[in-house]
């Protein structure tokens, strides 16, 4: 009896698939029927998410019996938006956390987002400036602060609303902020304990100074630009380019002499802070002039030559300036040489301590300067020279180097047990390859400037306490408790010190570096049951761009603050880069934003953001430029960015290697891949529309399973143990490709089609065999897509009609949305390689009648006859035993293997002992075949050469080694492509 009812039957028993051999006469359980006729992503994923959150389906338990894992989501910058790197990011996580759910973890995927402080204060003092035509300075600190928590109370949300639309799973109600008073009291107790350490300290040093920001940035984050000979950059501040890449070669003259010294600069400017000539001990040039003082021609002043053999005799002159406070060498060389620091360039980019060039722009000044020196016959050359610029990675401002005191974290120490640590493999690092990096991060002995200029962000915790005539500076959580702990050193009464806290905020990576350990609950972690339960944590997943950023510093402060490692793996996946492998950026104009990838954006409507964003100070003028022609380039023919869904980017996303260098993205393909969503909706009203054909039948076994029904299901356990490898080991691309491969190109393309006659033909064992083999498959393929595809399995798989005891395999529905993965030992009893093989040459056989076909132009109107003139006797009981499946497959009316039984046919080559014809209906046949010949021989031709041109290119060391690893290997896969191409024509000769 056919029994249907209106909802999905959910059984009380723990839900595991299991195997019945037995006959199985047993009730239908239909469900609700997908009521649209297509997909559209739109409403599928309406409402989930929120019903999602309303059950607590993402809250981990504590306490909890289940195994726990643990992870935390790289804090995106509170004022940010989404973008298809995080796109990347939280997919690849959000897929590794619910497979983690459905095999029973109690999983812990905690929430938060970033401060952020220079692309914040940024971003809000643009805000001011356009708004109120005020600056920081104008409205002073504690009104500044202010106007920052009201930007991100408005704005600071949505972030984590598109990170909900994204559909990860993260325990909402847990969410941090780096900002949060329980954040703030875990820096400034990680900041004191390290002072306390002795492993932070402060000193005047030469900083990395970034004049647009008016900060001081580490050298991580300064980047070196080449510059190849005399080029024009645009610098901050002017309203004119600079010229960079080029050396200036003036002299010397020698104290009581007639001699002079020719040294070589490519920042003549900074002369003006010279406090030394350096030569080599070994130059014979200059021997004698060592212990000699030169003439410094702008001040009332001599500076010694000195000797010290780190001067290269080659470079330029030989001879090379000494400017301390402006050249990190030779702040180097003038603490070694006992020699004054003379700073003549100021925080504000202006000259000072110069006499008659003070308050000078720095690059007005070197003009100034050059024409002063050629006045006086002191300039001997101006020659071109390779070189590389100093600039900040946050602005793209010129580097300037300028001694100040600041804050520094000493870190050899710390970076020897990292790197035990790691080379242990204590912490793993995966991929492998990235083990290099990691030595060269923990082998760099240089401290760590934790100290910045900015006002948004943790105060330093520190405090400069003083007397008359004492100072000292001392860590500490307030004013009282400074001045208490300051009173041993300055050895008074904490009542006779004054106490000035310092105005500088701490590097926001360092209350990064802290974040896996304080959001759990550190320093008061001794009763938090949270900390107990999830630390360290189980992954760390993050751009390998910030394995020294944030993975190191994370490492290094957790080990010392906690005792522990901050988490045993991490996982370094790659940049997002377009379709053609070049990496995102407002620069080149190709941004995709992911926003627009779900909802879809007209071309007009891609233009007017553009302008939006350059009318909003986002995108320069040239920038806009660019977008809008990368716009019309890629999008033109499409009207803009198709709809594509949250689904089927989230598939496209994982269909590349994530553990290679750079991870492509083409928005054609994930379009492709909503149109495979629409794939699986039309399976499951074929589903639908295929039991509700059924009619009451007895002992229906696994024996009354047909050909195509054992073969889908040994395919189906080939792709259950792909999915489950891949899973494991974090190679995503090799599990999309499975299941697609599975479910578009065998399920639906073959299975589906097979199993028309069956239904149709009135055998009811057959029927039932069928749909049994139908929901088995359905429901376990898109158990693996699960994690991936979110809300579309979510709406499908409880409507996927099945047995109340299926012949094959026996799946009973969770109360919520998440669905257990299927086990590959659970399958292994389906799998057989001969049979594959067998069906396998069908399939070649059906495709090369198809071919054909299609190539000789005939209709599936006429329905011609096949010829199949075979040795493999079980390819030709295969063909006969299937034979309405291959007719219906081919679109052709009659199967024969009488040799010779058709006149007028064609004919192509399967194998060794196989021929197949198809017969040519129609008027002037021989004119027909000709015709046909000519064009595949003219085909076949162009192939040749494209496929030679092809290979000499790809011989041709040059050119291997002027492109990128992603265009050598597109490249590969096009030759292949022809080739197998190639070989499928040469078939129909």
């Amino acid at each position: 009896m056919l029994f249907r009812c209106n909802h999905y039957v959910v059984s009380t028993r723990k839900s595991y698939p299991r195997f019945v051999s037995s006959s199985a006469r047993t009730r239908i359980i239909i469900t609700e029927n997908l009521s649209a006729a297509a997909y559209k992503p739109e409403n599928v994923q309406k409402d989930k998410y929120a019903k999602w959150q309303q059950k607590g389906l993402f809250q981990a338990a504590v306490p909890s019996d289940k195994p726990p894992f643990s992870m935390v989501l790289p804090p995106p910058n509170v004022t940010g938006k989404l973008h298809l790197g995080h796109a990347l990011a939280c997919t690849v996580q959000d897929v590794i956390v619910r497979r983690k759910r459905s095999l029973g973890y109690n999983v812990l995927w905690l929430p938060g987002t970033d401060h952020a402080g220079i692309a914040t204060q940024g971003v809000v003092e643009k805000y001011l400036q356009s708004k109120n035509n005020v600056d920081r300075i104008s409205i002073g600190r504690e009104k500044f602060i202010n106007e920052v928590w009201k930007w991100k109370e408005k704005h600071g949300d949505t972030i984590t609303e598109q990170l909900k639309l994204l559909g990860c799973s993260l325990d909402w109600s847990r969410q941090m902020f780096t900002m949060d008073p329980k954040h703030t009291h875990a820096v400034n107790a990680a900041f004191i304990k390290l002072f306390e350490n002795g492993l932070i300290y402060r000193k005047k040093a030469l900083v990395n100074w970034c004049n647009k920001l008016k900060s001081t940035v580490s050298d991580i984050e300064v980047e070196n630009m080449p510059i190849k000979g005399p080029t024009q950059v645009a610098v901050y501040g002017y309203d004119r380019t600079v010229m960079f890449g080029q050396l200036f070669n003036f002299a010397y003259k020698i104290y009581g002499s007639d001699e002079e010294v020719v040294v070589s600069t490519t920042m003549p400017e900074t002369m003006l802070g010279d406090t030394a000539i350096a030569v080599h001990p070994e130059d014979e040039r200059y021997k004698h002039l060592v212990g000699k003082r030169a003439i410094h021609p702008f001040r009332n002043d001599t500076i010694p030559i000195i000797a010290d053999d780190f001067v290269d005799i080659k470079f330029g002159t030989g001879a090379v300036k000494i400017t301390p406070a402006h050249n990190k060498t030779d702040y180097n060389i003038a603490k070694k040489h006992h020699l004054p620091l003379l700073q003549v360039v100021g925080e504000d980019g202006l000259m000072l301590n110069t006499e008659n060039y003070d308050t000078t722009k720095k690059y007005d000044c070197r003009d100034i300067v050059v024409q002063d020196l050629q006045r006086h016959g002191l300039l001997k050359s101006v020659v071109p020279h390779e070189m590389t610029l100093p600039v900040c990675s946050r602005t793209g401002d010129v580097i300037e180097y300028l001694p100040k005191e600041q804050w520094f974290l000493s870190c050899t120490q710390m970076n020897r047990r990292a790197s035990e640590f790691v080379k242990s493999g204590k912490i793993k690092l995966e991929p492998e390859k990235f083990m290099k990096n990691w030595e060269n991060w923990t082998s760099d002995d240089r401290d760590w400037c934790v100290s910045r200029q900015l006002w948004w962000g943790h105060q330093i915790p520190a405090y400069k306490c003083t007397t008359e005539q004492n100072i000292v500076w001392i860590a500490a959580k307030d004013e009282v408790s400074a001045k208490l702990k300051s009173s041993k050193y300055l050895r008074t009464l904490p009542d006779d010190i004054k106490a000035e806290r310092d105005t500088d905020v701490l590097d926001t990576w360092f209350s990064s570096g802290i974040y896996p350990f304080a959001a759990l609950g550190w320093p008061d972690h001794y009763y938090n049951q949270e900390y107990k339960e999830f630390y360290p944590l189980d992954l760390m997943a993050t751009g390998h761009d910030i394995l020294g950023f944030w993975v190191h510093r994370m490492v290094i402060l957790g080990l010392e603050l906690t005792g522990k490692i901050p988490f045993y793996n991490v996982l370094l996946h790659g940049i997002i880069c377009d379709s053609k492998g070049r990496k995102m950026s407002k620069s080149r104009g190709n941004v995709i934003d992911p926003v627009d990838v779900i909802n879809g954006i007209s071309i007009e409507k891609l233009k007017e953001k553009a302008e939006e964003m350059h009318r909003a100070g986002v995108l320069s003028k040239d920038e806009l430029k660019k977008a809008l022609v990368y716009h019309k380039t890629n999008y033109s023919h499409t009207n803009g960015i198709p709809e594509c869904g949250v689904d089927a980017l989230r598939f496209t996303l994982l269909t590349q290697d994530i553990k290679s260098h750079f991870v492509n993205f083409d928005v054609h393909m994930c379009h492709a891949n909503k149109l495979f969503c629409n794939k699986i909706w039309q399976s499951i009203k074929y589903t639908q529309l295929s039991f509700a054909k059924l009619k009451e039948v007895e002992d229906v076994t696994i024996e009354d399973l047909t050909f195509f029904d054992k073969w889908i299901l040994s395919r189906l356990a080939d792709m259950v143990a792909k999915f489950n490898q891949a899973m494991e080991e974090y190679d995503f691309h090799l599990a999309t490709k499975a299941i697609r491969t599975l479910i578009y190109n065998e399920f639906c393309d073959v299975y589906l089609e097979a199993t028309k006659p069956g239904f149709e033909s009135g055998n009811a064992k057959l029927g039932y065999a069928h749909a049994h083999t139908l929901s088995a498959v359905l429901n376990t393929s898109l158990r693996c897509l699960s994690p991936f595809m979110i809300y579309l399995t979510d709406e499908v798989i409880p409507k996927i009609p099945s047995f109340e005891r299926n012949i094959i395999i026996n799946f009973e529905d969770h109360k919520n949305s998440y669905f257990d993965l299927p086990k590959t030992d659970e399958f292994e009893i389906w799998k057989n390689s001969d049979l594959e093989l067998h069906v396998g040459k069908l399939l070649n056989t059906v495709n090369l009648v198809r071919e054909l076909k299609g190539f000789y132009g005939i209709s599936n109107k006429l329905r011609p006859s096949i010829q199949v003139t075979t040795e493999d006797k079980i390819l030709e009981r295969d063909l006969k035993c299937n034979e309405n499946v291959v007719l219906n497959f081919t679109r052709c009316k009659l199967l024969t293997f009488d040799k010779d039984s058709l006149k007028n046919c064609v004919t192509g080559i399967l194998d060794k002992s196989t021929e197949v014809s198809v017969e040519i209906i129609g008027e002037d046949v021989e004119s027909t075949i000709s015709d046909a010949k000519d064009r595949l021989n003219m085909k076949i031709k162009k192939l040749e050469e494209s496929i030679a041109q092809l290979e000499t290119k790809l011989l041709n060391k040059q050119h291997l080694q002027s492109v990128s690893e992603s265009t050598r290997i597109l490249d590969d896969e096009k030759l292949q492509s022809k080739k197998n191409e190639l070989n499928q024509l040469r078939r129909l000769t």
